[in-house]
This record gives C-alpha cells, sequence and structure tokens, in this order.
C-alpha cells in the first residue's frame, strides 16, 4: 500500500464531488416532514417547546430514521439514494488533531465508493435552537457554522446543511444576515444567504436559504486551500 495509507490506483482527489442537488432536496423533505410529525403527533412525554437541544436532535434523528426513512412519505429518502442516518458518529478534523468531532446529524450516500475519503464522505447535518437565549450569532455561527469553514466537519465536501429550531420572531432574513455581517473576520462570507428557487416552505419550515463561506484551511495531504462551502439553511419552526 502506498505511503499515507492511500489506497493504490487511488488518487488524492480533494475536494470529493458535490453532493447533487436532488439529494439535499430529497433530505430537506423528510426534515420538514419528520418536523411536522413531531410538532402535531409527538411522541408522549416528549415537548417540543421545552426540551433542549439534545431532545429535540435526537427526537428529530429517531423519527427521521424509524418513521420517515424508507417510508413512502418522502420519495427517494431510501436505500435506493441514501445509505444510512447516524447521530454524533465521531469523524477527525482536517489533520487529525482532533479525532473525536461529533455533527449532529450524518446521512450517507448511495453510489459514492470511489471518493478519495469514505470514511469522511456524509451529507453533514449541524442543528442550533435559535431564540433569545441561544443566539443566531453567538450559537447558530459562532458553534455551528465556524465548524465547517475551521475543517472541523465536512473538511471533504463542499456543500452542507445546517437546521435551526427557531421561535417565532426569528427569521434568516432578520436574524442570519446580520450575524454573519458582523463575522467577517472569522467566517468569511461570499454570499449571504439567499432563497433556493428550488426550495418551498413547509407548515412549519421557511424556505431553505443558501449561502457560500471561505474556508481558513488547507488540505494536509495537498497544500492546498480548501474552497469555499456553500451551507443550506433549513429553519424550521418551533412555535
Amino acid at each position: 500500500m502506498p505511503n499515507g495509507f492511500y489506497k493504490e490506483g487511488f488518487g488524492v482527489e480533494l475536494p470529493h464531488p458535490p453532493i447533487s442537488l436532488s439529494v439535499f432536496l430529497v433530505v430537506e423533505e423528510a426534515l420538514r416532514v419528520a418536523w411536522d410529525l413531531m410538532r402535531t403527533q409527538p411522541r408522549d412525554g416528549f415537548d417540543l417547546l421545552n426540551a433542549n437541544e439534545d431532545v429535540v436532535t435526537q427526537e428529530l434523528y429517531e423519527v427521521l430514521l424509524d418513521v420517515v426513512f424508507g417510508s413512502d412519505m418522502v420519495e427517494g429518502f431510501d436505500r435506493e439514494v441514501l445509505t444510512t442516518i447516524t447521530r454524533e458518529s465521531k469523524v477527525r478534523n482536517y489533520d487529525g488533531a482532533h479525532l473525536d468531532k461529533m455533527p449532529d446529524l450524518l446521512i450517507g450516500l448511495v453510489d459514492r465508493l470511489n471518493v478519495f475519503k469514505p470514511s469522511q464522505d456524509w451529507l453533514f447535518i449541524e442543528c442550533k435552537p435559535v431564540d433569545g437565549e441561544r443566539t443566531v450569532g453567538v450559537h447558530y455561527c459562532d458553534k455551528g457554522i465556524i465548524r465547517f469553514v475551521r475543517g472541523e466537519y465536512a473538511w471533504t465536501m463542499t456543500s452542507v446543511m445546517m437546521v435551526a429550531y427557531a421561535r417565532a420572531g426569528y427569521t434568516i432574513s432578520t436574524k442570519l444576515d446580520e450575524a454573519l455581517n458582523a463575522r467577517t473576520a472569522t467566517i468569511p462570507t461570499s454570499r449571504l444567504p439567499k432563497p433556493c428557487r428550488h426550495s418551498k416552505a413547509g407548515r412549519f419550515a421557511d424556505v431553505v436559504c443558501v449561502s457560500q463561506h471561505g474556508r481558513t484551511f488547507r488540505y494536509v495531504e495537498t497544500g492546498e486551500n480548501a474552497p469555499s462551502i456553500t451551507v443550506r439553511h433549513l429553519w424550521l419552526r418551533r412555535n
């Protein structure tokens, strides 16, 4: 086996090929459907309004995998397109200095066996509550988006998702633009969030918006700067 434990016959190709828009649209619709169920048909003992971040994310994960995945609720949200969904699985950061980074949700993709690092080839989703206590700037940006910018998560990928559990009065257009504009030094933004023309709002979800951000690390394997990352923002209404 070659130096660096690279598979014979495989070059160092970073970043990995983009995830198709169609996959993102399927996953986003599945998240909306799962959220609808959590709001309208909650399991006994689950209180969406008062549950903490971990409880809400665990509930979302379980509804996605146990109820929506493989059903007929969302066309394409099945094993013909996706392999599995995991919660807080450990991945290493871009330079291996940290081995226990745990994104909220990882969704595996079918037909991507020839990528350079299969262990890092996922649809990465980070979830954050957004409200008066957990602000868009300090919580959603400084503890969420920045992890993609720094190469803690999704360093092989070119597009990812952020999901917000948003209280009434918190929207992307009024809150996220302001927070990003105040963080140009830590979260370089080449494109502020704009609505995706292929997205649609749900009963309890806003239209997905898309932003683009420069990344602040180089690939150890090639010495090249990591390209910008595209972030798709799905804000789910908590009340």
